[in-house]
Formats: C-alpha cells, sequence, structure tokens
C-alpha cells in the first residue's frame, strides 16, 4: 500500500517536514512568482479539498505530478486579495464557507447541493479548520460570529503568537491539518496563550494530535493529506 502524502509549506521547520516523513510521502509546497512571498508556500491558496480537490491552474508542475485524482479551477493564483484568496474556502459535507464572490466557480460548480455560509474573511482556510463534522478552530470573529449563527460548534482562538513571518501574527487555520482521526499541528501548542484551551477541544472530538515541532505555532498555509 502506498503511503499517504502530505503537502506542506517548504520553509516550515525542518524539524516539522522530518516528523511528518516518519508516516507520509512530504512534499514541500514552495511557488515561484505566483502570488506575494509571505504566502507562496501555502498549499490552501493553490489548493482546494473537499468531495473533490480543486487546484489552481497556475500550481506548481512538481506539486502537479505528486497529486492524486484532481480538477482544475478555472482562477490562476495572483497577488491581490481577490486573486490569492479563490481556493482559500472551507468545503466540509454539508457546506462551502468562504466569503461570497471569492470563490472559484469550478468549486461552486462542483458542490451544488451544499449550502454556501458566506463569511466576511476571504481568507478562510488560513483562520479555519474544520477538526469534526461541524466543529471548527478559527482566529477570525466574523467567521466565529458567522458559523455560531448556522448553529455550528466553533472555538475561537487569538492569532497573536502564531508565526507568519514578515506579518506581526499568521492564523490558527494555516497551522493545522487533519487526517483520518489525527490532528497535525505545526508546531507546540504550548507556545499559544490558549493552547490548553485548543488541545481540550480537539480532545474532546475524539481525535489524537501530533505537534510536529517544538516551536511556536507557524502558518505554513495548513497541511493537506491525499491517499496515493
Amino acid at each position: 500500500m502506498s503511503t499517504p502524502i502530505a503537502i506542506i509549506d517548504a520553509r516550515s521547520p525542518r524539524q516539522a517536514i522530518e516528523t511528518l516523513a516518519k508516516r507520509f510521502t512530504v512534499v514541500p509546497f514552495l511557488s515561484e512568482n505566483s502570488t506575494y512571498e509571505a504566502v507562496a508556500g501555502h498549499p490552501d491558496v493553490f489548493i482546494s479539498q473537499g468531495d473533490t480537490t480543486v487546484i489552481a491552474p497556475n500550481t506548481p508542475e512538481n506539486i502537479l505530478k505528486q497529486l492524486p485524482q484532481f480538477q482544475f479551477g478555472k482562477t490562476p493564483v495572483g497577488s491581490d486579495l481577490r486573486q490569492s484568496t479563490p481556493y482559500n474556502c472551507v468545503v466540509t459535507e454539508t457546506y462551502i464557507i468562504h466569503k461570497q464572490g471569492f470563490t472559484d466557480p469550478k468549486i461552486i460548480e462542483l458542490n451544488p447541493n451544499k449550502t454556501y455560509i458566506s463569511v466576511p474573511q476571504a481568507y478562510t482556510r488560513c483562520n479555519l479548520i474544520e477538526i469534526a463534522q461541524n466543529a471548527f478552530i478559527t482566529s477570525d470573529k466574523g467567521i466565529l460570529n458567522t458559523l455560531t449563527q448556522y448553529k455550528l460548534e466553533c472555538l475561537f482562538v487569538t492569532p497573536e503568537g502564531i508565526q507568519l513571518p514578515p506579518y506581526k501574527y499568521g492564523f490558527i487555520g494555516g497551522c493545522m491539518g487533519k487526517f483520518d482521526d489525527t490532528i497535525y499541528i505545526n508546531g507546540s501548542l504550548s507556545s499559544h496563550s490558549e493552547g490548553d484551551t485548543i488541545r481540550s477541544f480537539i480532545l474532546s472530538h475524539s481525535l489524537e494530535i501530533v505537534e510536529l515541532h517544538d516551536g511556536n505555532l507557524y502558518d505554513g498555509g495548513g497541511i493537506f493529506f491525499f491517499l496515493q
């Protein structure tokens, strides 16, 4: 049986990549001349995962060669807000969660029966992860307020202390990825002021936690997993 693939920002701490490599075939992600430098290694800027994986047409060729089934979106990734967010949505069994008008049309086309929840933050996946069905963690209060209106379980945690050079801080969704019943975290929860709360919330949903390195939480645009 083939080893599952893990896609992670190539600029993540070396320990994070080495820890992932114990279980996965690691594909370090880094684009050139597509978007601005801070998110050039972020999978969630180029890839949307749901029932069908949708990928930006200008995703680096070395990444495309590693992936199993996917469909190309219609929008190349670029450098401004609108151009860097078409794939930065959260697609669940029931919902597409994103800012209205920013989602690549292919994602909407492939999910005709899902409810579209419009949130005020276009960088939705950066700020939001579904850890279990209809249970989320976010670092954006606008997302929190919207999901609460839909009666969805959502934990808000401050983005302060999350690294995203050169910015003051990054976002919680970009620090995490889920595979099977395990949440993989790019950093140590103990480095975050609400790390114990995050840990308790994840464990309350009968999930395991793997912290990939000992340092501060690192927003690398999420960790994306694929079966080969």
